[in-house]
């Protein structure tokens, strides 16, 4: 098993199909995060510059021998490190197979970014967590936090059978248009959200007191509303 539960993309339709769903301009940089064995980093290479992000050192020392010429050119900028915590450089095409253990940090630190889109890698249960709608069993915080970040809208689902080592689930490719939609202290919602979906088959005004919405589940109510009671909450509160 990999060092670091990679499961490497193999099919090469699937790889051709990400970067041309990241609609990749002239001017445009690219962030890959998870390069692995570079299937997609050469193809992203003859779209445009890459900085590339691999945490496994064997890894990056076989990327530094396979894009040797590219690295030379100026073309691919590789950065050995955690993508957890490196800065990123400036980027506006986002390319990242994201493993599951931390897809939902990743994602966080991600979107504290401007960019353009983002072509992602997911589990799939993560991914329909990421686009769930009020009343869905897998509405919850991912989904409302998402939300006031950008865009999420999933594009393919893979078989688990274009993975090496095969994983024990299926993955999603998920576009994400980057949006900035306001709604107060972004620290003060996630906390509100969090505390919300963890007694989620509770009504609201038992978990937080007299607020709009008090008589529904915080699973009945859209990002907006949910928006509304976390300024209530907090006003009455100071």
């Amino acid at each position: 098993m990999p060092r670091y539960s990679q499961n490497f993309l193999v099919n090469p339709k699937i790889a051709e199909y990400i970067v041309k769903e990241a609609d990749i301009k002239p001017e445009d940089t690219i962030l890959e995060i998870g390069p692995g064995k570079g299937i997609l980093t050469g193809k992203l290479l003859e779209k445009g510059k890459v900085y590339a992000i691999e945490i496994d050192k064997t890894l990056c020392e076989y990327l530094k021998i396979t894009f040797q010429d590219d690295i030379k050119d100026g073309r691919l900028h590789l950065i050995c490190g955690d993508a957890l915590k490196v800065d990123f450089p400036k980027f506006t095409k986002l390319v990242a197979n994201i493993p599951y253990h931390i897809s939902s940090p990743l994602l966080f630190k991600i979107l504290e970014y401007q960019f353009h889109k983002g072509i992602l890698m997911l589990q799939y249960e993560f991914a329909k967590r990421l686009v769930a709608k009020p009343g869905s069993k897998e509405y919850g915080r991912l989904s409302v936090m998402m939300y006031y970040k950008g865009e999420a809208k999933i594009l393919k689902r893979v078989k688990k059978g274009n993975f090496r080592p095969v994983p024990k689930v299926d993955s999603a490719i998920v576009e994400i248009v980057k949006k900035n939609r306001f709604c107060y202290d972004k620290d003060k919602l996630d906390k509100f959200v969090r505390k919300l979906f963890e007694q989620r088959r509770k009504k609201i005004k038992n978990i937080v007191g007299e607020v709009p919405y008090g008589d529904k589940r915080v699973e009945e109510l859209t990002p907006e509303e949910i928006c509304e009671v976390v300024n209530y909450a907090d006003r009455v509160r100071d």
